[in-house]
């Protein structure tokens, strides 16, 4: 387990960097995944979404709700990363331009569905 002045240098880098910190805050079952956008006075303010687009429902935290931190070499807006992130924000988008909205999966991917040799 980090120390605060560890985690704080943590999240000072990411904020510099954009580096990806997974981020275990108190009372939290699952760690945020993403990156520090600034850092003001007692407050750290997070990137709107986590490294897949979902949307994070606080950006702002303290440094006393953290439990501990993992940096990545990783950075938040590597282009593979802002691929996944712009997919999942324009699912339904895409989905309607290529006329898949309401169809049913095809036969692999419906319930019961098995495999057979040609």
């Amino acid at each position: 387990m980090k120390t605060k002045k560890e985690i704080f240098g943590d999240i000072l880098i990411s904020s510099r960097t954009g580096c990806v910190l997974k981020i275990k805050l108190r009372n939290q079952k699952n760690p945020v995944i993403t990156a520090v956008d600034s850092v003001l006075a007692k407050k750290i303010v997070l990137k709107p979404t986590c490294l897949y687009g979902f949307k994070l429902e606080n950006r702002v935290i303290t440094l006393s709700k953290i439990e501990n931190v993992t940096r990545y070499e990783t950075r938040f807006d590597n282009p593979l990363f802002e691929k996944v992130r712009f997919i999942k924000d324009n699912l339904g988008h895409l989905r309607r331009n290529f006329g898949m909205e309401g169809e049913r999966p095809s036969g692999l991917l419906q319930e019961g569905a098995t495999w057979r040799q040609v």
